[in-house]
């Protein structure tokens, strides 16, 4: 082995994870001093479609491996098949010295893990070993079979995890012990596999796809940093405007060009064709009573329900969408290549961009306790996406918006205390089927709200919580001081009273373990929760520290602004980021309340802005049920079952 390749094999190691003085998630023994390094795992019987599977395994063991312990884990990424053969003694004596010091140095390894996962008539097998690399004896090992749900929601691998990481001596704390024991939440699972779908794209050659795949990872995730990483080197290899610098014929680099912009356009059109614009349609549980007819004995009974767009989801391929225009736009070429109007004029006939359009027929059923069906009404609703009019491209995401359900004439005798509300089809199929097949994502939200606390163990502050439809937010601004944060007007008192104020970047990353920024999406769940026009004053904190009516415990405060420097509107106006960008330019989402109501903004980075984190509630995302207690907490159908794995 040359020096080169030793070079590479040293540049493709990715340190993703280092020992911590302090961890809520084991006590004592915590693996310090072992170096692990991870392979993916040997795949059979996969079908083409499911060749980022084992990439999927790597990341989620490197993921837990990284969180529940202090072993510094070591994702060898590209160079697999090099490190087993380094590892097993297959390279000769010959190896210079310098080259082996320079391995060395890069992988510090005294573990590695590999193994196999084989696919059954009914899921997976997973075999797993981990091996000392000083006497090639096994230290830990894990076999054992699963359903294709137990690897959809990653329980297979986390329960892996568990197991391995005990025996190879990590004391975990009970907290982390139950973590582990149960599914991912859903945004992580969905990060998780756009990652290795990208890292699987980005070996077979497809850039387009792996870079859309990683801004997926980090739209779901951002604490993925290696889908940040990788994304960020993607776009500046295309924003480069060359393919290399060995090109020098014109025509050469025009037809590599028309080439990428293919792939654009194919990897759109099979995003449309099998994934759809993933919709959601929630309904509250909170059932209303509307006029009674004394001569018939009925009653008009209602539900709120509203469609969503998730733009989680389409935001990736924009962003993809971008970079390639951007870098098309650097060559310098277009009007001369005749590619001047791309992507509205494409390259290919598959007319990838066109408006694309969802129509759903939803038929809610009105249940009693006696399991009669007392009310029956269809909802329609409708939802689009595709390029906007703008000079650089956009997409545009349109939906119907909310929609009040009205169950007419039910006879009052049928009404009983308690009542379920039941998607009963989608158009024309079951509600099971059309969430399974992704069609449409359903969920019931609960309006009641549930009080707790937090401490977060960086710093021992301690913050109350509330859980408010599918989340569990910070009832307080997060004060934890980080790099790029502020007290308003640099007075220490200000960030007792109102917290800390975060440019988006440092926003992006300063929750605690297992928090995370809201969605521009979250906000938008939150405040149709709370009474849409209604929900600032609903959500702001009671007088006489601001004007609310503090309905669901909220209890927002004006804590202002900084603008380069600059701050203002403290004691008026309230500003929270977002982790949404604003469609992949230097600005960002974000909520304001202010003395009248609340709004929606979208500002620049550089500015300061109030944080409230948000938790997924495990187990809600992925529950299977569609029905709905008058009154009572529900759970939430709405992530798809089919994955593609199976």
């Amino acid at each position: 082995m040359n020096k080169e390749t030793a070079l590479s094999l040293m540049f493709a190691v990715l340190v993703l994870a280092s020992a911590a003085s302090a961890n809520p998630n084991w006590t004592g023994t915590d693996g310090r001093g072992i170096s692990l390094t991870i392979l993916a795992p040997q795949a059979t019987g996969l079908a083409e479609e499911q060749g980022y599977i084992p990439a999927l395994v790597q990341g989620e063991f490197v993921s837990n491996f990284s969180t529940f312990s202090a072993i510094s884990v070591l994702d060898w990424e590209q160079r697999d098949a090099l490190l087993i053969r380094m590892i097993s003694g297959a390279y000769s004596d010959s190896v210079s010295a310098e080259a082996a010091r320079e391995i060395g140095n890069a992988i510090p390894t005294t573990h590695f893990m590999q193994g196999s996962i084989t696919k059954t008539a009914t899921g997976y097998s997973l075999q797993m070993n981990i091996i000392k690399t000083a006497d090639k004896t096994t230290a830990a090992s894990f076999s054992r079979a699963f359903t294709f749900a137990e690897l959809d929601n990653l329980t297979a691998i986390r329960q892996a995890s568990l197991d391995m990481l005990e025996k190879m001596g990590v004391t975990l704390t009970e907290n982390a012990r139950l973590e582990l024991a149960a599914a991912a939440a859903q945004n992580h699972v969905t990060a998780q596999t756009a990652l290795a779908r990208g890292v699987t794209a980005q070996r077979q050659g497809t850039e387009v796809a792996a870079l859309s795949y990683y801004f997926q990872a980090a739209a779901f995730d951002p604490s993925l940093l290696e889908a940040v990483n990788r994304s960020s080197i993607l776009t500046a290899n295309i924003s480069s405007g060359s393919m290399g610098d060995n090109i020098r014929n014109e025509i050469q680099w025009r037809r590599q060009w028309v080439e990428r912009l293919t792939e654009m356009e194919q990897f759109v059109d099979k995003f449309a064709k099998t994934e759809s614009m993933p919709y959601t349609l929630s309904y509250l549980d909170t059932i209303s009573q509307g006029a009674i007819n004394f001569q018939n004995e009925t009653v008009t009974l209602s539900i709120e329900t509203r469609l969503s767009a998730q733009n989680s989801w389409v935001l990736p391929i924009e962003r993809t969408l971008q970079a390639v225009y951007d870098g098309l736009r650097a060559t310098g070429k277009t009007n001369e290549w005749g590619l001047r109007r791309w992507p509205r004029r494409e390259v290919t006939n598959m007319n990838a961009f066109a408006e694309r359009r969802s129509n759903f027929a939803v038929v809610f059923e009105l249940i009693n306790s006696g399991n009669k069906v007392i009310g029956r009404q269809t909802l329609r609703a409708n939802g689009s996406w595709g390029l906007d009019g703008s000079d650089r491209p956009s997409i545009n995401v349109s939906t119907s918006g909310g929609t009040t359900v009205n169950f007419q004439d039910v006879n009052v005798d049928d009404i009983t205390d308690n009542l379920t509300i039941r998607v009963a089809s989608v158009n024309g199929t079951s509600a099971e089927t059309a969430v399974r097949n992704g069609i449409l994502q359903i969920r019931a939200i609960s309006r009641k709200s549930e009080s707790g606390s937090f401490t977060d163990s960086r710093d021992e502050k301690s913050y109350r919580t509330v859980r408010i439809g599918i989340l569990r937010w910070m009832v307080q601004n997060l004060n934890y001081q980080t790099n790029n944060s502020w007290c308003y007007d640099n007075n220490t008192s200000n960030c007792a009273k109102y917290g800390r104020l975060y440019t988006w970047d440092a926003a992006m990353s300063a929750c605690p373990s297992g928090w995370r920024l809201p969605t521009r999406e979250d906000w938008n769940d939150l405040v149709w929760v709370a009474g849409g026009n209604a929900a600032g004053t609903k959500l702001k904190s009671k007088p006489p520290n601001w004007n609310g009516t503090d309905d669901y415990g909220f209890s927002a405060l004006p804590g202002g602004r900084s603008t380069h420097g600059l701050f203002d509107y403290a004691g008026s106006n309230g500003y929270w980021w977002s982790a949404t960008e604003y469609y992949g330019s230097g600005h960002a989402w974000g909520r304001y309340m202010y003395s009248l109501n609340m709004g929606e903004t979208y500002d620049e980075k550089g500015y300061g802005f109030s944080v409230r984190c948000v938790q997924d509630i495990s187990g809600t995302a992925a529950s299977p049920p569609i029905n709905t207690g008058r009154g009572a907490g529900t759970t939430d159908p709405s992530q798809r079952g089919g994955s593609g794995r199976r």
